[in-house]
């Protein structure tokens, strides 16, 4: 690879774009700070939101293990607990060039990059797509709505899909008009270096070289709490973001201080099952977590490397049980015998018949 001399000015933001989308090619000289240094000194700070609530991932409607529909009353699955923790509520704000999810308290931009709202909806040449450096400095450099910007955490992003529509992408046309289904860029790095993960408009993600090409979507307003446990001492941990109760151990693991054994592999149903049937700590209500609930658990950021998704002074033995179901179904047509699951950091799908760890929660 070639090595750039460039020269940054922040003084120049309308450059800045230029600037970082020259530099992704460019190897820095030893005297020269890196794209990600640039970055941070240019990036607005944003506070952490203490009225987060979770939102629900808004599924309505259930679907049994062949991918039929079935009632959601008495099933377990996610359709059966509604606005759990808190309501899936989006709201048209900013005069419509920005949409707030009011539970998480977050605002997100209309239109993707490319685009802009001319007041009926997002028009433009097309959608851009672009490398993970020029993606963090196209939301830093954006001013819409006279709103601080960023590029969304793949915990942020989780935040967003609908996971009640049966078709992609998984966004309401009314709040978001002409939203392609493509995958898009998150702020949050990957284990190895120059890698970044991406999300999909399906609800999965993964994680890219950072010259990858995608699309942006950017986000504002105040950042969603890091995951915070506390042991309540009866084999049960609390996370105070979203309130909810965490056992332990997963489903097969002996329930004493070092969670000993190997968790069982449990079809989706066998899951579902075993967490609504369990009585523990004195507690009945316990259930798969929602895809949303599961995926705001875990820290991505150093999950990929350490092969563990929840940190292990609290939850010992975890790595056993790094993947885990949802019960949350897939609900595309011709895909509701599938299921998302936390795959270590990462959210993806399965057939239901496929055998996976289970980790229970329960409400307040």
């Amino acid at each position: 690879m070639k090595q750039c001399n460039l020269k940054y000015s922040a003084k120049k933001p309308i450059l800045f774009l230029l600037f970082i989308h020259l530099l992704s090619y460019c190897v820095p000289s030893v005297n020269e700070p890196s794209p990600a240094i640039l970055l941070a000194l240019v990036s607005p700070t944003f506070t952490v939101n203490t009225s987060f609530q979770l939102p629900d991932s808004n599924q309505t409607t259930c679907y049994d293990a062949a991918g039929g529909t079935r009632s959601c009353t008495g099933s377990g699955e996610d359709g059966s607990y509604l606005n759990t923790p808190a309501p899936y509520n989006l709201t048209i704000t900013d005069a419509g060039e920005t949409i707030t999810e009011t539970s998480s308290g977050l605002i997100w931009t209309r239109c993707i990059a490319g685009r802009v709202w001319d007041g009926s909806t997002c028009v433009g040449g097309s959608n851009l797509t672009l490398q993970w450096p020029s993606a963090m400095a196209y939301c830093t450099q954006l001013t819409t709505a006279n709103r601080r910007w960023r590029l969304p955490s793949t915990r942020e992003a989780n935040l967003l899909p609908d996971y009640n529509l049966t078709s992609l992408p998984l966004l309401s046309t009314v709040f978001f008009p002409t939203a392609p289904t493509i995958q898009f860029w998150t702020s949050t790095p990957g284990v190895n270096a120059d890698n970044y993960y991406a999300y999909s408009t399906n609800g999965s993600t993964s994680i890219l070289a950072e010259t990858t090409t995608l699309g942006v979507r950017c986000v504002s307003d105040p950042i969603p709490p890091s995951p915070d446990f506390t042991d309540q001492g009866d084999g049960t941990v609390v996370e105070s973001g979203s309130g909810l109760i965490i056992k332990k151990c997963a489903i097969g693991q002996t329930d004493d201080a070092s969670c000993t054994g190997t968790p069982t592999a449990l079809t989706w149903q066998q899951a579902i099952d075993a967490c609504e049937g369990l009585n523990f700590a004195s507690r009945t209500n316990w259930r798969l977590p929602s895809v949303r609930e599961g995926y705001h658990l875990i820290d991505a950021t150093w999950a990929a490397g350490f092969s563990q998704n929840l940190p292990i002074g609290i939850f010992p033995n975890g790595f056993l049980s790094s993947n885990f179901w949802t019960g949350t179904s897939v609900g595309q047509a011709g895909q509701t015998s599938n299921a998302y699951y936390i795959s270590v950091s990462n959210i993806t799908t399965a057939d239901k018949g496929t055998t996976i760890r289970a980790r229970c929660v329960a409400n307040p």
